[in-house]
């Protein structure tokens, strides 16, 4: 389920540019990382998907929409600006990063 979350963030979103000051915090999308997970990923795994979001280059719109999202299997990347769609397969190596057992 987190891994279909993960794709799906990487295809979910909703145009570009805006408030900046609207970005949801690490926090915000970490209790959404959880609300979709369950306990299928470890409060460590949560922090890293949850900063990777926040620190991407994804714009404010599509991080919201990914924090508020009822569903997040339901977005889809038609939901993306170009500028997203990019930012989002850009994500897809930190992301499986995140969910790597420790060493």
């Amino acid at each position: 389920m987190l891994f279909l979350f993960s794709l799906t963030a990487c295809g979910g979103g909703e145009g570009s540019g805006g408030g900046g000051a609207d970005r949801p915090s690490v926090e915000d999308i970490q209790g959404q990382i959880a609300k979709s997970s369950g306990d299928q990923v470890t409060e460590k795994q949560a922090v890293c998907l949850a900063k990777t979001y926040y620190e991407s280059d994804l714009s404010d719109e599509a991080v919201r929409l990914l924090v508020e999202a009822e569903d997040v299997s339901k977005i889809s990347p038609e939901d993306l600006s170009e500028a997203d769609q990019k930012a989002s397969k850009e994500l897809y190596d930190p992301l499986v990063k995140c969910l790597s057992p420790a060493e």
